[in-house]
């Protein structure tokens, strides 16, 4: 088994592409290399998990009761 990598893409300022750059790179691994992807959805907003075609009003537990040790 290959050792797991991880990438962040952060960056304070709104608007500069971080949920469509991370998109990007997941979908690239996953599709073109056949890797396995977690994508980790840490902004409030909810984009990203939007994104990828979750409804997130149906969502009981999300990253945060993760963070909170909930």
């Amino acid at each position: 088994m290959a050792k797991a990598k991880i990438i962040s893409v952060i960056n304070y300022k709104g608007g500069v592409g971080k949920t469509v750059s991370s998109f990007n790179i997941a979908a690239g691994l996953n599709f073109l290399n056949g890797h396995s992807v977690l994508l980790i959805d840490l902004d409030p907003q909810g984009n990203a998990t939007t994104g990828i075609g979750i409804n997130k009003g149906e969502i009981e537990n999300s990253i945060y009761d993760v963070l909170i040790g909930k």
